[in-house]
């Protein structure tokens, strides 16, 4: 090292943020294996803000709803065509995610 030793102090905090990122077990593999985690960082975020998954949840359903109650009150089957391709659409995009997750082993 060039330059002035650490203090005690220093040294203290120093092996603190070691010791937290050496427990971190999926850190750690992803500098193992040093690829992008995409996946693994939205799920983190995902898992911790979990009201961000509640309000995707609740914003598909109202705009859903939404769509429903003008499709019967405008008796227009179009937009009834929409709620259904768009849920069927959403069902198809976590059925391949799903699979993604199962072949990669992250799932059972």
């Amino acid at each position: 090292m060039d330059g002035p030793a650490l203090s005690p102090r220093e040294l203290l905090i120093l092996q603190q943020i070691e010791s937290e990122l050496g427990s971190d077990q999926e850190l750690e593999r992803e500098l193992r294996t040093m690829r992008p985690a995409r996946l693994a960082r939205l799920r983190r975020t995902l898992v911790a803000r979990p009201w961000i998954v509640v309000a995707v949840i609740s914003c598909c359903l109202a705009v859903s709803f939404g769509l429903l109650a003008l499709a019967v009150v405008l008796n227009q089957p179009v937009l009834l065509l929409a709620v259904v391709i768009g849920w069927a659409v959403v069902l198809v995009m976590l059925t391949v995610v799903a699979t993604h997750l199962r072949r990669r082993g992250r799932i059972r």
